[in-house]
């Protein structure tokens, strides 16, 4: 009973290291940015929704944003205004996935 107990541990703790080492890191990218034209009823929210994907958490690209063009907590988006919204980078810019993001 120990030996098999040793055995599923083995293999659960090989499983979980092998998943965190081949799993790359998704960032946002603050510095890499794309301009987006704000049209009638956007929200920051909203816009982060369409330019995020489901490895980015909408929150971080909300926060983000709203440190990149110093937005209050009111956050109210004029149409026809320019916001800047971050990018999509893994480690090393090996493969950049802003790409999954919807497009405008």
């Amino acid at each position: 009973m120990k030996r098999d107990f040793l055995i599923v541990f083995s293999m659960f703790l090989t499983l979980t290291i092998g998943y965190f080492i081949n799993t790359p890191t998704i960032e946002l990218d603050t510095q890499n940015v794309r301009t987006v034209t704000v049209k009638a009823g956007d929200t920051v929210w909203g816009i982060a929704s369409a330019h995020s994907n489901s490895h980015i958490d909408v929150r971080e690209m909300v926060h983000a944003m709203k440190a990149i063009n110093k937005l209050d907590e009111t956050a109210n988006l004029e149409p026809g205004s320019q916001i800047k919204v971050p990018t999509i980078k893994t480690p090393n810019n090996k493969m950049p996935v802003d790409y999954l993001a919807q497009n405008e």
